[in-house]
């Protein structure tokens, strides 16, 4: 290419040229460099692709468009996971207590069907798994309540044999819950399902083994009344206390002060405490696990 050639090509100029539709207008022509056309494309373009992605950023439209990340899938893909696995340990645990609850309020005396605890009803729409598994638990609790049907219709005419183990060890071994005396034992024919301690207003009422408060207060029959929860199924009561001296979550030690002995109540007849034990929602007779009972 020679010098001519060369500086001819530098000074390559582009005309665009404007024609008005109106025969009358005037036709107007712009004139520019090759370097300047680039240019302006290249702007443009740049600057589309700017105002596309402050739009994907900063507005809700962003959350339309599909874009597909692996990295960002896979982590939010675990965290589903994990939280699919923490949903369905909640639901067992929601279920066991749904059970308790159960269980609770039929010691208390209450007439409670399978219908009356259906928390599981009430909560959000849960996944096939954790539903099938709520429909086995409340089969389950039906049998349950079949079999507790059948074992209060027949626990009047049969006394209740110690709970042991083969070593004739007493399985749920309790201490007497307050000093005094054994003025009235367990008769379930009369509808007596504890021991009444006799002894005076104001004696401590200890818990007769560890367990948690699961009710402290009053109520019209039995007066000011703690109820404790233990492992194995167990319940123990203490009834008509002229005083509480224990909070329902608080968790106690077997000879720990828990109510000081009263005559609250309707059904009381004098000051004593009125200790039960329940396996299972089923009263049974303290006299079979208490270490150190005189009678």
């Amino acid at each position: 290419m020679t010098a001519d050639q060369h500086h001819r090509s530098k000074k390559i100029r582009y005309d665009l040229l404007l024609v008005p539709r109106d025969a009358a207008g005037q036709s107007r022509s712009v004139r520019f460099a090759a370097w300047q056309f680039y240019s302006l494309i290249i702007g443009s373009a740049a600057t589309i692709v700017v105002i596309v992605l402050l739009i994907l950023i900063f507005t809700p439209i962003g959350g339309l468009v599909p874009i597909e990340n692996p990295e960002l899938v896979n982590r939010y893909g675990k965290e589903l996971v994990s939280m699919n696995q923490r949903m369905t340990v909640l639901m067992g645990e929601l279920v066991e207590l749904r059970e308790y609850n159960v269980k609770l309020r039929r010691a208390l005396g209450e007439n409670v069907a399978v219908t009356d605890s259906n928390l599981v009803s009430r909560a959000a729409p849960l996944p096939s798994s954790v539903d099938t598994r709520a429909q086995n638990e409340r089969q389950q609790e039906g049998e349950n309540e079949a079999a507790s049907r059948t074992t209060r219709s027949t626990f009047r005419s049969v006394s209740m044999q110690p709970a042991e183990l083969e070593s004739n060890q007493i399985v749920f071994p309790v201490m007497m819950p307050a000093q005094g005396y054994v003025t009235r034992g367990y008769d379930p024919d009369q509808r007596h399902y504890g021991l009444d301690i006799a002894g005076k207003v104001g004696t401590p009422v200890c818990a007769a083994t560890d367990g948690h408060v699961v009710f402290a207060g009053w109520t019209v029959d039995d007066g000011y009344k703690v109820i404790l929860s233990h492992v194995g199924g167990f319940l123990t009561f203490y009834k008509h206390n002229q005083a509480l001296l224990t909070a329902v979550g608080a968790f106690v030690k077997r000879s720990e002060l828990i109510a000081l002995l009263g005559n609250t109540g309707e059904t009381s007849q004098g000051p004593h405490v009125h200790f039960e034990i329940w396996k299972d929602g089923v009263p049974v007779d303290p006299a079979n696990y208490i270490l150190n009972l005189n009678l």
